[in-house]
């Protein structure tokens, strides 16, 4: 077969335009400055395809892209606008096939080829700024891609062959040290693909730039005390503080303060805490404030506000308007009468005595100060005193020890589906408990410690151990039968064979055990199942569950909730949000009119594709994790009625 070669001719740019037999509709805009920056700084290293058209002209059929790039360069003055381009003329019959060939055959370049040319290219003297201008791309692209090539050969060994992920690759860059990158993916299971299990490890003991006590120190406090950050060049959020001990000394210095202004106000002690949770020591019994009557300036001010807001509703209601801007002044006027309020709330000399202040630092990075904690050894002084307040017959409340009791569950769901569904939660964080050494491991020294140090157990985790009988995902029951075989026939020789095995291997085994002694189905209706989903938040949290992968809302689940449910997630629709609240409350009294059945077809229509999720599968957000959007801070101003 004899191939006919395309003539090649120079046309002034200004001659050429876009074809409408070119193949490519997509993605054509795609990247033009930076191909432009490569044309300017390399030349066109590839003739455009062209034939001609009416005139003098001729219509590019394969090059579209670099055409734009040519055309910008003229706009830009970089060239001139009859700037001589190098093409192939072709007939009108074959340019569709040429456009169509350049196309399909087109290969994108490997992540690891780019990572070495721009290597090869900076090892030739050529700067990284010098790289970035002629590729038209950023430093910081140019700084990802040399920090790729400084890997541990190792590990881009393994990245070729496919054991690590560009994502884990890349959260290895975190540190330059290749021992300890290696010695983290040795601990890892093969493939490497959690990015985030890699940054913890090679993080071990340090802490984001987002913790909340950073956020209490300040950065720039920090370093200025000489404490140093390490950024992650991949993902901006990832900043670690290098010394959390430096940081922790300063959290405490700046706590100090607090501490002194609650000793000069008279109470008998002040305690630290720095850490998560609530500090030891304590007795169950809290002593709470006294209410004292406002004074005659303070009920002044409080029937000032109280008349203002009264007045403020009846216009709000006579106007009807849902943005109006006095919502906001409305909320201010609430939140100056509360301030007037709490003014009242006064603890007494006695109360000081045998109580004290726990000063810790809430996830927002700002001062918690709870006040009337009893120490154990005060208790006796502390029950004197309520007793004391019992028999005086005061009928003060605010000594009550409210703590005893235990919180009231109200369930938003029926008990049978509260338990379904904390099942699928339970058989989704045993299954990455299973993938997880270092999560699992904390889960063994938590429910370790709670066990022999203070006698009680973790909520939902039975760590003695005994594997709680729950029909798992495929992948944790295999787990589990690898385990089981390896292990020895003989009960009499399993310490002698777990000492025989390697660090790396008891920690495997003892992800796939600490999985199974977890069961966190519940029926959400007493403290214990608050404590178990506690538990489970905090487990889905650390190990990235996103419960949409195993569960979805459908009919099934729809039609088993009870009216009063299904009428609220109808007001919660994402499609219902869109609506004025009086359309929202004339479509909730329309569906009010269905059957149940119908409604819970309707509410399913309504939640499709949604990846809605109740409550109860949720994990709560760290701080800091949502921004409150225009629509929400509108939501906010205007505080939604329930329906009578």
């Amino acid at each position: 077969m004899t191939v006919q070669q395309p003539a090649m001719q120079l046309i002034p740019l200004n001659k050429l335009v876009a074809s409408p037999r070119n193949v490519r509709r997509k993605d054509r805009k795609a990247d033009i400055e930076a191909l432009a920056a490569s044309i300017a700084s390399r030349g066109l290293l590839q003739n455009l395809c062209v034939v001609p058209a009416e005139g003098d002209r001729f219509e590019v059929d394969a090059g579209g892209r670099r055409l734009l790039a040519l055309k910008l360069l003229a706009k830009t003055g970089v060239i001139a606008k009859d700037f001589p381009v190098a093409c192939n003329v072709v007939a009108q019959e074959e340019g569709r096939e040429i456009s169509l060939v350049e196309n399909i055959h087109r290969v994108a370049m490997d992540a690891m080829d780019e990572v070495d040319a721009f290597a090869a290219l900076v090892a030739d003297g050529l700067g990284p700024d010098e790289v970035a201008k002629h590729f038209g791309i950023s430093r910081r692209h140019v700084d990802q891609r040399l920090a790729l090539a400084s890997l541990s050969p190792k590990i881009k060994a393994a990245w070729k062959r496919g054991d690590v992920t560009l994502d884990a690759a890349r959260a290895f860059c975190l540190v330059d040290d290749h021992g300890q990158q290696e010695a983290v993916f040795r601990s890892l299971g093969k493939p490497v693909t959690h990015a985030p299990s890699v940054r913890a490890r090679l993080m071990d003991g340090r802490v984001r730039a987002s913790d909340r006590l950073a956020i209490f120190v300040g950065i720039d406090a920090y370093e200025a005390a000489g404490g140093k950050l390490l950024g992650d060049l991949f993902d901006a959020e990832a900043v670690f503080i290098e010394s959390p001990a430096l940081l922790a000394k300063l959290a405490e210095d700046k706590l100090q303060e607090s501490s002194a202004r609650h000793l000069a106000d008279g109470w008998s002690w002040v305690e630290l805490h720095l850490a998560d949770g609530r500090g030891s020591g304590f007795s169950t019994t809290r002593l709470y404030p006294e209410w004292r009557d406002p004074t005659p300036e303070e009920q002044a001010e409080l029937d000032r506000i109280s008349a203002e807001i009264e007045k403020l509703d009846a216009d709000l209601d006579a106007t009807g308007v849902e943005d109006d801007p006095r919502w906001s002044t409305r909320d201010d006027l609430e939140a100056a009468y509360e301030t007037v309020r709490q003014k009242g709330r006064c603890w007494t000399e006695e109360v000081k005595q045998v109580s004290g202040v726990l000063l810790s630092i809430n996830n927002n990075g700002s001062v918690c100060a709870t006040e009337g904690l009893v120490r154990q050894e005060d208790q006796k002084r502390a029950a004197g005193l309520l007793k004391q307040r019992r028999e005086g017959g005061s009928g003060d409340e605010t000594v009550a020890d409210a703590e005893d009791a235990p919180p009231v569950r109200t369930s938003a769901l029926p008990k049978s589906i509260n338990r379904e569904l904390t099942l699928v939660r339970t058989r989704a964080i045993r299954g990455a408990l299973t993938n997880d050494r270092d999560v699992a491991l904390a889960v063994c020294v938590a429910s370790l410690a709670l066990r022999s140090l203070r006698h009680t157990e973790m909520a939902g985790v039975s760590i003695s151990a005994h594997i709680r009988p729950v029909d798992d995902l495929a992948d944790a029951e295999s787990s589990r039968a690898r385990v089981e075989v390896q292990l020895p026939q003989d009960d009499a020789d399993m310490l002698g064979w777990a000492l025989d095995q390697s660090r790396d291997r008891l920690l495997d085994i003892l992800s796939v055990l600490v999985a199974g002694a977890v069961d966190l189905a519940h029926d959400d209706t007493s403290p214990a199942d608050l404590g178990k989903q506690s538990i489970a938040d905090q487990l889905a949290k650390q190990l990235d569950i996103d419960m949409r992968e195993f569960w979805v809302a459908n009919l099934a689940f729809w039609v088993r909730l009870p009216k009063s449910a299904l009428l609220a997630a109808v007001a919660e629709a994402p499609a219902m949000m869109e609506r004025s609240a009086r359309a929202r409350e004339d479509a909730i009294k329309t569906h009010a009119k269905l059957r149940k059945d119908d409604l819970a077809a309707k509410v399913a229509a309504l939640f499709e594709g949604t990846g809605y999720l109740p409550d109860i599968l949720v994990a709560p957000f760290s701080a800091g994790g949502l921004v409150v959007t225009p629509q929400g801070q509108d939501a906010l101003s205007h505080p939604a009625v329930a329906a009578e």
